[in-house]
């Protein structure tokens, strides 16, 4: 079978790694990249020297062409849901980085879209591709944890007020938003993805603009109760000097785990529980703690290699676009209940 064609829309600090992860993958006869679209005449001029792939100054130069079978969103997360929609469209899979948008309409809308279109709509949350989620997301489908009661995710991190100046989207509503919806969604997701879904925001607290000069929130602490009962907190920062890793905690009545990064520093069970990870399980370095460009390619190259087996085999991938709907809900949700203008419908 050919390799799946994909392009990449958008050019920025993240494309690269994608473009990475694809040509190991080409070197497995899977998927191989073949196009970019970037608006920055500068940015795609030195992707296309990089990569040497066709390039195109829109999204929709490049949708019109035939050698695309799918189209990796890399671009400012306030556009990730009108693009997805566009490409929807254009009749070509979808694979989208973090978070599937800000606004959870745009969300609902992106997805509709593709299903309408019969495309595959999958998401980009590396992280759970690790091996210690991929152990606790075992030990929590074996029932091993109980009842969750109680749920924590934190993200206290830096970012200086050049890596804000770098783009002109960053840290503001329209395309970025803070520390929740820029450096915080993973630990959102694997917060939902063992802990349970979203019930209910019961507050949020955000200091916008604080320390940088940003519209958005660089210090959040909300409380949430989960579907399941279970009550919780998401906490986050980019001005924590300089960087500490990120923390999750899921908590049951027989049993609890604890991860610093993406790693289980600890789970405990009343009922035996062998945490080893399967002999296949990719390890996802940490990093980005202090500096965005640190994080490992290893977990990218996990998410998209299973997004293109899931389209050659032609089965639902295992992130999909209603997987990256709740992390957007529960931004939407956080974000309402603060009284972000831009959020109150």
């Amino acid at each position: 079978m050919a390799a799946i064609r994909f392009g990449i829309c958008g050019c920025g600090v993240i494309s690269k790694l994608h473009a990475d992860c694809l040509k190991k993958l080409e070197a497995e006869g899977l998927a191989k990249l073949v196009a970019a679209a970037e608006p920055d005449a500068a940015r795609r001029a030195a992707f296309g020297d990089t990569q040497g792939v066709t390039m195109y100054a829109s999204l929709a130069d490049m949708l019109r062409s035939s050698e695309v079978d799918v189209v990796t969103v890399c671009s400012p997360s306030g556009l990730h849901g009108d693009q997805v929609i566009q490409i929807a469209a254009a009749g070509k899979h979808v694979l989208c980085e973090k978070p599937l948008d800000l606004h959870l309409a745009k969300a609902d809308a992106a997805i509709t879209a593709c299903e309408k279109a019969g495309v595959t709509l999958g998401g980009v949350f590396q992280q759970r591709f690790a091996p210690g989620p991929q152990a606790a997301r075992r030990a929590i489908d074996q029932g091993l944890l109980g009842k969750i009661v109680f749920v924590h995710a934190e993200t206290p991190w830096y970012r200086t007020q050049s890596y804000y100046d770098s783009g002109d989207w960053r840290g503001t509503w329209a395309l970025d938003g803070g520390v929740l919806a820029n450096q915080s969604p993973h630990m959102i997701d694997r917060l939902l993805w063992l802990g349970g879904d979203l019930d209910e925001v019961l507050h949020a607290e955000l200091k916008c603009g604080f320390e940088r000069d940003i519209e958005a929130e660089t210090v959040a602490a909300v409380t949430i109760r989960l579907k399941n009962g279970a009550i919780g907190t998401i906490t986050g920062t980019t001005v924590a000097y300089d960087g500490l890793p990120q923390r999750v905690l899921i908590c049951g009545t027989e049993g609890s785990c604890a991860f610093s990064g993406d790693e289980l520093v600890s789970i405990k069970t009343q009922r035996p529980f062998e945490a080893a990870p399967a002999a296949t399980a990719p390890a996802v370095p940490a990093g980005g703690a202090g500096d965005p460009l640190s994080i490992g390619g290893t977990g990218h190259l996990a998410n998209i290699r299973e997004f293109a087996t899931a389209l050659r085999d032609g089965r639902t991938p295992s992130v999909t676009g209603h997987d990256s709907r709740k992390v957007t809900r529960a931004l939407d949700l956080i974000y309402r209940k603060a009284g972000v203008p831009s959020f109150q419908s």
